[in-house]
């Protein structure tokens, strides 16, 4: 599913009012505006992950962890302090600093006024590396726990009962990570602290089919009808 499509149908379809209601423009203004910045982030995001390994390596982290539930779920997720800060992280990373982001982006929309600019920038921002995470969330509920197969002996009552304490586990766990969490941010800014402090050698690598996954399968969804 491409970039706007994911955000036009967000929250019921009401991802621009709601993100409004922050702003001096109303829903049709924030909607335009926001269709200009989201892809020219995207598209500046992946040039970085292309060419930045620890950048690329973030946003897998932030897919996997978006296995418990889309960051576009909640109403108030784009607006609320910490997904500014995050956006605000995100656009100093692939631009090289916010103020680099607000020219260029500038350029993206010179209608949005100066005001609305610097605080549609960095919600913009949030909202792309959502979707990004949205778009490959089946990428990280594949990584979630498999049921082992049973055995060929002990067919009879413990077997059975064992059995279905197991399916249950895995039922709950599964329903955990399809349950969509009420979360205020992608978690960019910690993600991206986190992988230039902890050394290499000390890390714990879980991912699994996201391991081997590359820039182009990570923002193919949503760079396929960039501009639809």
């Amino acid at each position: 599913m491409s970039l706007m499509t994911l955000l036009d149908e967000a929250q019921g379809g009401r991802l621009f009012a709601n993100v409004a209601r922050s702003l001096d423009l109303d829903e049709a203004q924030t909607g335009k505006a926001m269709r200009k910045l989201c892809p020219a982030i995207a598209a500046r995001l992946k040039q970085k992950a292309d060419a930045d390994d620890s950048v690329f390596q973030t946003l897998l982290d932030i897919v996997e962890d978006a296995g418990q539930g889309s960051h576009l779920a909640d109403p108030e997720a784009l607006t609320s302090l910490e997904a500014i800060s995050d956006g605000n992280a995100i656009l100093d990373d692939i631009y090289g600093s916010r103020n680099a982001a607000m020219v260029a982006l500038r350029e993206a929309d010179p209608s949005i006024p100066e005001r609305e600019l610097s605080k549609l920038a960095p919600i913009s921002a949030t909202a792309v590396v959502s979707a990004l995470a949205a778009a490959n969330r089946p990428m990280a509920l594949s990584a979630g726990a498999q049921p082992a197969r049973a055995s060929s002996a002990g067919e009879g009552f413990i077997s059975a009962f064992i059995s279905a304490i197991v399916a249950g586990i895995i039922a709950a766990l599964t329903k955990k990570l399809r349950t969509p969490s009420r979360r205020r941010s992608t978690g960019y800014a910690r993600t991206r602290t986190r992988r230039k402090t902890t050394p290499v050698k000390t890390r714990t690598v879980v991912r699994r089919r996201t391991a081997n996954a590359s820039v182009e399968d990570l923002f193919r969804d949503i760079l396929g009808n960039l501009g639809k």
